[in-house]
């Protein structure tokens, strides 16, 4: 439904128009007179004052009643904000919903004038314009004066206004910050947007204080969030991926009808062989000091750890809130884990093994300093052997997994790379035997949304492939099938086992999600081979 929504806005001539005049009348209009002159007149007219902007249809879902009101209780609450700020507020009248218009107007016309009374004329700059939108001069010049953009829409799709004014603001040496409702699509497009609902006045007016009072330092972060996406998405590249979606999609909807039927078979099995396979299980605290004493009274010893999330801490995904920081919150592991791996490979009755899923460069920047120590890198499918003392340089080795890689990766790229273009803070990360598509950094709900989609086109192009996919943490990974870290971790047990004649004492296999799963499987089932081996 989504897809037909944003499909029906593409192909209705307005929309066309003027999403061209966004981005190809903006650049051009950048350097007209009378955007930057008028950008000079904004700041000259309002002596100063810090500068929110508003354009908004004087419409009741666009918000503009309850931003005037937050607006108002701003300078009610905090009365040194009532020499310093103006709120510049443009309401478009197009005339297409002539009753809901009438109404939107007569009640911010009175709240425009009961601020006015209250605080004085200076602190508001309100003015009504007939049609459908400015001219682009006079919106680059509001863009270019303005130091946030205010939008308190109750439900609103892509507002482009807020992509030009980012736009507007590459050139400046504060950027503006833009006040997003979370009831607008431009909210999961824009990640440098702080959020607000605009019911929550508490909130709202805590996150416009924010807004004005940010440093220069934070502004430049947030814009440099989205500038790059905002400048490299025009309406052409915009119009080609629907067009192209549109094509792909005719090619396989006959396909999926006829399928219908026999998918819902399909799925009902496979969910009753699940059920079957479920068995209750008893889980138990790991005590410490049970670890302690095994491994005191062992000496041929096997010590198996996860990266992300074991050794580093990971933070997860969440599904409100957008992140400042993303992915591992430290590059390496803090002081006294690496400490402790120093000393737990030191022991020559240790063999200690990290495996991760990132790549082998990431991999051996973060740990691969550590003597003794030896690396999994891509979930297994490259290692390197513990690095002796004295030694600088690391020797990698790769698994035969069966699957023409190239190949994969072809298809995989072209496939990620449309997503990665409409999806604002994804990008692809290439590791060996493994191709992913991280969106940790992307609006969660919209980014977990494009991960879906994406998922169901690769299962379709790839199926000729012997290949799998894994969506966790922010990431979705294509892999070969028979890729996972219980390969690496029986390739080690099975070598430590060679080399020392009584076998393997003590195992220690430790991680913190579903893809370490095999690691724990293959370990025990170990465990019970040699038992049965040993009787």
């Amino acid at each position: 439904m989504q897809v037909l929504i944003i499909v029906n806005r593409f192909f209705c001539p307005q929309y066309l128009t003027l999403h061209i005049m966004t981005v190809y009348l903006s650049k051009a209009a950048m350097n007209f007179p009378t955007a930057v002159n008028g950008a000079a007149e904004l700041k000259s007219k309002h002596n100063g004052r810090a500068i929110i902007a508003g354009v908004d249809v004087a419409q009741y879902l666009s918000g503009v009643g309850l931003k005037l009101k937050t607006y108002e209780q701003l300078l009610r609450d905090s009365p040194s904000w009532r020499d310093k700020v103006v709120l510049v507020q443009r309401c478009l009248i197009p005339g297409a919903r002539c009753l809901d218009e009438a109404r939107t107007v007569k009640e911010i016309r009175g709240i425009v004038k009961q601020i006015k009374q209250k605080f004085g004329d200076a602190v508001i700059d309100y003015e009504e314009v007939y049609g459908s939108s400015m001219p682009v001069d006079q919106r680059l010049a509001l863009w270019k004066a303005a130091d946030c953009l205010f939008c308190a829409d109750i439900r609103a799709g892509l507002n482009l206004l807020a992509l030009e004014f980012v736009f507007a603001q590459k050139d400046s040496e504060n950027p503006g910050i833009i006040i997003a409702s979370e009831f607008s699509g431009v909210f999961g497009i824009l990640n440098g947007a702080l959020r607000i609902s605009p019911f929550d006045m508490k909130l709202t007016l805590a996150t416009v204080d924010r807004a004005l009072t940010m440093s220069k330092e934070e502004r430049e972060g947030r814009h440099l969030r989205d500038i790059d996406f905002v400048s490299s998405s025009g309406s052409d590249k915009w119009i080609q991926n629907v067009l192209r979606d549109l094509f792909e999609q005719s090619k396989f909807l006959d396909k999926e009808e006829s399928d219908d039927d026999e998918n819902r078979s399909l799925e009902g099995k496979s969910v009753g062989a699940l059920l079957a396979s479920w068995q209750e299980e008893q889980f138990t605290r790991l005590r410490s000091q049970s670890v302690i004493s095994a491994y005191k009274a062992t000496s041929k010893r096997v010590i198996i750890l996860d990266f992300n999330g074991t050794i580093v801490l990971k933070q997860a995904v969440d599904s409100y809130l957008k992140r400042d920081t993303v992915g591992s919150t430290i590059d390496a592991p803090p002081a006294d884990v690496i400490e402790s791996l120093r000393v737990l490979c030191a022991d020559p009755k240790n063999t200690v093994f990290v495996v991760s899923g990132d790549n082998k460069e990431n991999v051996e920047h973060a740990i691969g300093h550590i003597p003794g120590l030896g690396l999994g890198a891509s979930n297994g499918s490259c290692f390197s052997p513990p690095l002796r003392e004295g030694s600088t340089s690391r020797t990698w080795l790769a698994l035969d997994l069966g699957v023409d890689w190239a190949s994969v990766e072809q298809v995989a790229l072209k496939i990620m790379a449309k997503f990665t273009a409409r999806t604002n803070g994804s990008f692809i990360k290439r590791a060996h035997s493994s191709i992913g598509w991280s969106y940790y950094s992307c609006d969660p709900e919209f980014g977990s949304l494009q991960a879906k989609y994406l998922v169901i086109e690769l299962e379709r192009e790839l199926a000729a492939f012997d290949v799998r996919f894994v969506n966790l943490k922010g990431i979705v990974e294509v892999i070969p099938r028979k890729l996972n870290k219980g390969i690496i971790v029986k390739k080690i047990l099975r070598d430590v086992a060679a080399r020392n004649q009584a076998g393997v004492d003590f195992i220690l296999c430790m991680g913190d999600d579903i893809s370490d799963e095999k690691m724990f499987t293959v370990s025990q089932t170990f465990v019970l081979f040699t038992c049965c081996t040993c009787t």
